[in-house]
């Protein structure tokens, strides 16, 4: 059961510092069952091999706790997945706040960086934090993103948020687009597909950072633009689907959410790839066939 976080400087306290009541409210400590996935691992293997990219996945059914992995453990440059931690940790602290939510918060022209469809086309320089998230979460935009990671206290501040639900692998180092550059064997700014599924479950499930928290983000992830040609488009059916998306060198393409159909238990997936080749594109059709297999595994 979920427990609800006191509001003000508390908030942030047991959000940045209590890791141990924080894991209890946003993982389960359960055992965990596993899937028969010898047949599944044997397939991504093979998309592996067809495509040149190293895949990391971990898929739960949040209803029987029964799981897939392939390489969970292994870690994997995150990009913009950060973006989902930050905006959970600023509405856990100031989610009640209002008028700081619709308070415009000026910014410079040095802070606008690439791939920011949404500040680069801004007329003042100016964002609110209902305005940064929204940007963060449905169009990945960066500066609205490294805006975020200000709001919060910066990149180091991630791997404390993370580690109040239990995942201790993942960290932040440094800010957009640096953070995405993903040189092979590179520690920094890193994550594992199981990190950000305990994230993810924590987050969006079953209420860690609170239940306005979870609304919000929910809210704006199941209307989430980027994910169309990735995990989105490995799902027939009637699926709702709140994830973010992340990229970046080395050919690096990334999703992770929790997926939804009709009234069956939901899905907590994360997939992560990369590869050694610097000039290497991202391959969205791996991120949509992986999908398809955890799904037909676990659905």
């Amino acid at each position: 059961m979920a427990t609800t976080l006191p509001s003000g400087p508390t908030r942030r306290a047991l959000l940045v510092g209590g890791a141990a009541m924080l894991a209890l409210a946003g993982c389960s400590t359960a055992p965990v069952p596993r899937a028969t996935t010898d047949a599944f691992n044997r397939r991504i293997e093979d998309l592996e091999m067809q495509s040149g990219v190293t895949i990391a996945v971990t898929a739960v059914n949040l209803g029987t706790n029964r799981r897939v992995q392939h390489r969970s453990t292994d870690l994997f440059p995150m990009c913009s997945l950060f973006k989902v931690i930050a905006v959970g940790a600023l509405v856990s602290e100031r989610g009640y706040d209002e008028q700081y939510w619709n308070t415009p918060i000026p910014f410079t022209a040095a802070d606008i960086v690439v791939n920011s469809p949404v500040a680069s086309k801004l007329t003042t320089l100016t964002m609110t934090p209902d305005e940064m998230a929204d940007a963060a979460l449905r169009f990945s935009d960066n500066t609205a993103g490294n805006l975020l990671l200000r709001e919060i206290g910066g990149p180091k501040t991630i791997a404390r948020v993370v580690g109040s639900f239990g995942a201790t692998a993942t960290r932040l180092d440094r800010i957009e687009p640096e953070l995405n550059e993903g040189l092979p064997d590179d520690p920094r700014d890193t994550t594992t597909a199981d990190d950000m599924v305990a994230v993810l479950r924590a987050l969006l499930v079953d209420g860690g950072a609170g239940q306005l928290a979870r609304s919000k983000l929910h809210d704006w992830m199941l209307r989430n633009s980027t994910s169309s040609t990735r995990a989105r488009a490995g799902l027939t059916g009637s699926y709702e689907l709140a994830d973010k998306t992340g990229a970046g060198g080395y050919g690096i393409v990334n999703d992770a959410g929790i997926l939804w159909q009709d009234d069956t238990d939901p899905i907590a997936l994360c997939i992560l790839t990369r590869t050694n080749d610097p000039n290497a594109k991202g391959n969205n059709d791996v991120i949509a066939d992986t999908t398809r297999l955890l799904v037909s595994e676990l659905g």
